[in-house]
């Protein structure tokens, strides 16, 4: 009796050891199925259905649990030389419960202070902020996806190109992309945005006293990405967020952060019915919105465009449910990153008086008609505040997730071995605030993207690491849209100080400022009072 039980955890255990199980089907037989085979060698007796139940899985999941306890424990884990917190070596549950904290990248950046450069975050997942770390597992030839994205997306569905974890199907989902964001694509998009922009700059004008500029930024992002997805169909700008598509972007990506962690867990929670609400309402709201663009021919060449491939030139055309969900992955991923990474400009800005003067002189000294995508390229203050800002500030802080496979073995990473199964993190916060990267880590300083000799005038012997820039992540799974952003950004920024003069509000306090930065893996950013006086 008791061997046939020992026995099948054992074997139980060997499974989720070494495959991980996470569809609802394989958990069931695991966990259900396999542990009521040994009721009826417990009781000859048919009385006490209940208690019996309740000693044989009693049993059963406190023998599973102890072998996956005292091995994820012992000197014999893969991962064992590692430090870490006891409770990430036990369960990714404890990262799962630190990430609804909101302050998950602070949480790892103080690990990684007290611990040094690999830091193991859960049973077979480590983080590393050793710029040694950067081309082999980000690069050309780097890893492919991790776990992390098994839990925030279901599994029965086509997956956005964000979240395909085969390097080869992840090649294929990417070339419309591409040819999305290729070079004469990104100039065709300018008329968009700077109409875009001028209607903000006509937006803000009309209000008055204090203006939550982050607000409107998210508004006009909101919008700008609908017309680059879906050729328009959106006026958050003019009508407000009447279908409350803020709240429910953030709420859903604090649930799928948490999902991320347990895998497992996402693939249950997308199969019950009333769950996940938020991120099923933008869903079905998107699918108004791409319904509404197949009625119609853009004006432009629109994401959706190259997308559900309209020319009829693509050699292997994506699915209408891979390039439906692409599509909301623009839309959601766009305009978020983009809008808080604006808004840190300004706050970073409007707290260093000198910083703010340097780049109104810079804008100043051109007309409206040479504010154009050339010029704003080749603006070198404003892209030094644009890098500074992504810096210390950047869009995931916390990085995306690769891992080692069974096909790819283990990776060594400069000192470190990292055995095959093991999902990795290079945590982007900790590396653009390391002092072996970048001198005054912590300070606003546009500066050090300039030429050498700014940089000696700061600080002789100042160290400035660009290798070690990598807020777009970096190689073939790094963000498509960065030219789209920086052009978004530089056009956004130029055309309001152009158009104002900006001063915080007196009730502003940089400290609840940053207090209200959340890793949700984006960052997600609370208010930015100011006051708006028109320049004309």
């Amino acid at each position: 009796m008791d061997c046939n039980k020992y026995s099948l955890d054992q074997c139980a255990y060997a499974i989720f050891k070494t495959h991980e199980p996470r569809s609802p089907t394989s958990l069931v037989i695991l966990l259900v199925l396999v542990p009521a085979t040994t009721l009826p060698f417990l009781f000859q007796s048919p009385a006490g259905v209940v208690a019996r139940a309740g000693v044989s899985f009693g049993v059963y999941y406190s023998a599973l649990s102890a072998c996956t306890v005292l091995y994820r424990l012992s000197p014999w884990h893969p991962l064992a030389s590692y430090p870490g917190p006891l409770a990430c070596k036990l369960s990714k549950l404890y990262m799962a419960y630190i990430s609804q904290g909101e302050k998950q990248h602070l949480y790892l950046y103080d690990l990684h202070k007290l611990y040094g450069d690999i830091i193991r975050t859960g049973p077979n997942e480590v983080s590393l902020r050793s710029t040694d770390a950067i081309i082999p597992l980000l690069g050309p030839f780097g890893l492919p996806k991790g776990s992390f994205w098994d839990g925030r997306f279901p599994a029965n569905r086509a997956r956005p190109l964000i979240s395909v974890r085969d390097s080869k199907e992840h090649a294929i989902r990417r070339r419309p992309w591409n040819r999305a964001f290729n070079s004469t694509a990104i100039r065709n998009y300018e008329p968009l945005i700077f109409e875009r922009t001028s209607q903000l700059v006509d937006v803000l004008a009309k209000q008055t006293g204090t203006v939550d500029l982050l607000k409107w930024i998210h508004y006009f992002s909101y919008d700008i990405m609908n017309d680059f997805v879906f050729g328009g169909g959106t006026q958050m700008m003019r009508d407000g967020d009447v279908d409350n598509i803020w709240p429910q972007i953030e709420s859903s990506q604090k649930v799928a952060l948490f999902l991320g962690h347990v895998p497992w867990l996402g693939q249950l929670i997308f199969r019950v019915p009333n769950l996940a609400k938020a991120r099923k309402s933008l869903m079905a709201y998107a699918t108004k919105l791409a319904a509404a663009r197949s009625a119609r021919r853009s004006t432009h060449k629109d994401l959706y465009y190259y997308l559900f491939d309209e020319a009829e030139t693509a050699l292997r055309p994506l699915s209408k449910e891979e390039a439906f969900s692409d599509s909301l992955l623009a839309i959601g991923a766009g305009a978020d990153t983009t809008a808080g990474t604006v808004s840190n400009i300004f706050y970073f800005l409007l707290t260093n008086p000198s910083a703010y003067a340097r780049l109104q002189d810079e804008i100043d000294r051109l007309s409206d008609s040479t504010l154009t995508y050339d010029t704003q390229a080749g603006m070198p203050y404003l892209n030094a505040v644009i890098n500074e800002t992504l810096r210390l500030l950047p869009v995931v802080p916390s990085g995306s997730s690769r891992g080692t496979t069974t096909e790819t073995g283990g990776q060594l990473v400069g000192s470190h071995y990292i055995p095959p199964n093991t999902s990795v993190f290079v945590h982007f916060y900790s590396v653009h605030r390391d002092p072996r990267n970048f001198s005054s880590p912590d300070r606003f300083l546009p500066e050090r993207w300039l030429s050498e000799e700014e940089r000696i005038q700061m600080e002789p012997g100042f160290i400035h690491n660009p290798s070690a820039f990598i807020p777009f992540s970096l190689g073939p799974a790094s963000c498509v849209g960065k030219n789209f952003a920086y052009l978004e950004m530089r056009m956004v920024v130029c055309q309001i100080m152009h158009s104002f003069d900006i001063c915080l509000a007196k009730e502003f306090d940089p400290a609840v400022y940053e207090d209200s930065l959340k890793d949700l893996f984006t960052m997600a950013l609370g208010n930015l009072p100011v006051v708006l006086k028109s320049r004309s």
